[in-house]
């Protein structure tokens, strides 16, 4: 016939039986606090097994993608979105390895509507230290994209209009610029023409206004060329 355990033995094993039963409700309690926060979490949040179908989704993911956690139950975590595959095989071989991959998708809603997401996916291990689960958390950058493309649209336009500006200011610079160069040769050849227009002008006194004409006329060819040489190389600019 067995001992009966002693006094102290029984005494002993209440107490055991008594911290296990705390470390259990403790245990409890952390789990409650950590699966509120999880359906509570302003972010999506997937678990999936290790090969990447998913066992989880909680309310955010559901009022993202449309998907409800029975309709997203099962589903292979690749069919929500676009990746590119060399950004895919990364992406794999970062989180088998034990790593934390951080980057965007292009997911699908169930309506067929698109979004964009930045994800941080990371892997979960068991006692024996073997990867079993995978754990993505995700947000919403939809809006995000669009202000950021919106802002680079506007700086393109602005940059361009500024250009338009410029060159438009140095077209003014320019012509004000030839009007000051042609003044002296246009009052020079009116008043040769005068001249020559006039009776009784000596032979060589019109020649010599020819000469002076002729000059004047080559200062002008010469200014209107500048001035074209400018604006060309500022149309080719903008």
């Amino acid at each position: 016939m067995a001992d009966r355990p002693t006094y102290e033995e029984l005494e002993k094993r209440l107490k055991e039986l008594e911290r296990q039963t705390c470390d259990y409700g403790e245990i409890k309690q952390e789990w409650l606090k950590l699966s509120h926060a999880v359906e509570q979490s302003p972010t999506a949040i997937i678990i999936t097994d290790h090969e990447g179908f998913i066992e989880y989704v909680n309310p955010k993911f559901t009022e993202i993608s449309g998907y409800t956690s029975e309709e997203a139950s099962g589903m292979h975590a690749g069919e929500l979105g676009e990746q590119p595959d060399e950004e895919k095989e990364q992406m794999w071989d970062v989180i088998k390895s034990g790593g934390v991959w951080q980057g965007e998708f292009y997911n699908k809603k169930k309506n067929g509507d698109r979004y964009w997401e930045r994800a941080s996916i990371s892997a979960l291990r068991n006692e024996e230290n073997v990867i079993t689960h995978y754990v993505k958390i995700s947000e919403d950058i939809t809006e995000l994209k669009q202000a950021r493309a919106a802002l680079q649209e506007s700086e393109k336009r602005r940059y361009q209009d500024q250009k338009r500006m410029a060159v438009l200011k140095f077209a003014n610079d320019v012509a004000l610029k030839l009007m000051d160069e042609l003044r002296n040769p246009l009052v020079a050849l009116g008043g040769f023409a005068k001249r020559i227009a006039q009776k009784d002008q000596p032979k060589d006194k019109l020649s010599e206004y020819g000469q002076i004409i002729f000059q004047q006329a080559k200062k002008l060819d010469s200014a209107l060329n500048r001035a074209l040489a400018h604006l060309r190389a500022a149309s080719e600019e903008s």
